[in-house]
């Protein structure tokens, strides 16, 4: 079935439309960085609405001028030095993971350890905690629990729409998980108490410094469960995507095995030495570029819609009154063949220039510049640069060092296995990693 309308009305005060313009009129229109839409209630019970849920233009501003220092392209080169500690422990990792005593090398989760390698990163650039999965090999509690709310999590937004059904949300989720969630707030609340009491020590460079400057004094009472809910905010906003795009890059790849080689003979070509790889040394590989922009189309993780309060205003050409919430199909938008030819598929020949021996003209009308992977307006992504920094050393790194081995037997399909809750759950995934020049 194929919608053929440019908006749909999926209840009676909700619209969703499909257009690049609507998507340019709902989240783009403001004044002074503050959005004429503004953000619907999340739904979700929580002592301080943080960042990511802060309804208010003007105190979401605010927050986002105070964070903004961090993902400086300057601050941005100091916490390069981190995420190439955690990228490199991955790699050693996995060598080590495949190491058999009968010299055939033994297959690996990638579902597991890009989990653990985003988690550890996101960890240490939000506040300095050091998570420790990747060096041990398990995952923590956090981790574990994190997943286990998935569905928790969109069934509680839906119970919010339809109270009568709320009570059935308590079904979705066994017991322990929501009794183990206490215990990782007490934990995170440790870590962030922990942060606080040593931040006037030499330490690597983090978002927390944006957050608690050293001469600030200590938070209290509410301020205290605001720094909280802020530094878990930038934990789980610099974990969740981040893994599914290391994790599904690998899989388009797999997949397409001549894609793969493609980008293991730019990256080597281009690179004498793992040790001369820099996420800036990275912006001018073409096809590098092109799988990790395809992928975060694929894996876009917009994807999930966002609901805005339309002020009585017009979008894509209609007037629509006060009150009424307005999203964008951020999902279907990336599917549709009237903006992406075989929308369905991995294709990163779509973003090439003209000039690249894989550009395929059959991508030269694809709606690429409308593609907006980290969101539009004064509430997009604060963390774009960082997260493209994380995907670029990631696939060089990995296909520099690593040839990289499907396990046979499997049949992965992301377009049927995934599932987007409150987060894409991601198909799972056994992969042999070889030594490069082994």
């Amino acid at each position: 079935m194929r919608l053929k309308s440019d908006v749909v009305r999926i209840a009676p005060n909700e619209l969703v439309f499909i257009t690049p313009q609507a998507e340019s009129d709902i989240y783009t229109s403001h004044t002074k960085n503050q959005e004429h839409f503004r953000k619907v209630d999340s739904g979700i019970p929580l002592p301080d609405d943080g960042i990511s849920f802060e309804r208010d233009p003007a105190k979401h501003r605010q927050l986002a001028k105070k964070l903004a220092g961090a993902w400086t392209a300057r601050s941005m080169k100091a916490m390069e030095l981190t995420m190439h500690s955690y990228i490199d422990l991955f790699i050693r990792k996995l060598k080590e993971e495949g190491d058999s005593e009968d010299g055939h090398r033994s297959p690996s989760s990638t579902t597991q350890w890009t989990d653990r390698l985003a988690m550890d990163m996101s960890a240490e650039l939000a506040y300095g905690r050091k998570m420790g999965q990747l060096e041990k090999g398990e995952n923590a509690p956090l981790l574990d629990t994190f997943w286990q709310l998935n569905l928790f999590i969109t069934i509680n937004r839906i119970g919010n729409k339809f109270p009568l059904l709320s009570p059935l949300k308590y079904f979705f989720v066994p017991l322990k998980v929501l009794l183990s969630h206490f215990r990782i707030e007490q934990l995170n609340r440790e870590a962030i108490e922990d942060r606080v009491a040593h931040r006037h020590e030499p330490h690597p460079l983090d978002h927390f410094d944006g957050m608690l400057p050293p001469e600030a004094p200590v938070p209290v009472g509410r301020e205290k469960v605001h720094l909280e809910i802020l530094a878990g905010h930038l934990l789980v906003g610099g974990f969740e995507s981040v893994s599914g795009q290391h994790h599904c890059a690998l899989m388009f790849l797999l997949l397409q095995p001549e894609l793969l080689q493609a980008l293991v003979n730019e990256v080597r070509t281009t690179f004498d030495k793992i040790e001369d790889i820099d996420a800036d040394s990275l912006v001018s590989l073409p096809f590098l570029n092109a799988v990790m922009n395809e992928t975060l189309r694929m894996t876009v993780n917009v994807a999930a819609i966002i609901p805005r309060e339309s002020p009585g205003a017009t979008v894509d050409g209609s007037y629509i009154p006060k009150g009424i919430t307005v999203h964008f199909a951020h999902f279907a938008f990336t599917r549709s063949p009237r903006y992406f030819y075989d929308g369905r598929s991995f294709r990163p020949q779509r973003w090439l220039p003209k000039e690249h021996p894989f550009y395929d003209a059959v991508f030269e009308n694809d709606a690429t510049e409308s593609f907006h992977p980290f969101g539009r307006g004064p509430r997009s992504c604060i963390a774009m640069a960082q997260g493209l920094r994380q995907l670029r050393l990631y696939l060089a790194k990995v296909s520099w060092a690593l040839d990289v081995e499907l396990v046979p037997g499997q049949d992965l399909n992301f377009e049927r296995d995934s599932r987007l809750y409150a987060m894409w759950e991601k198909p799972g995934m056994r992969v042999r990693f070889h030594p490069a020049n082994a």
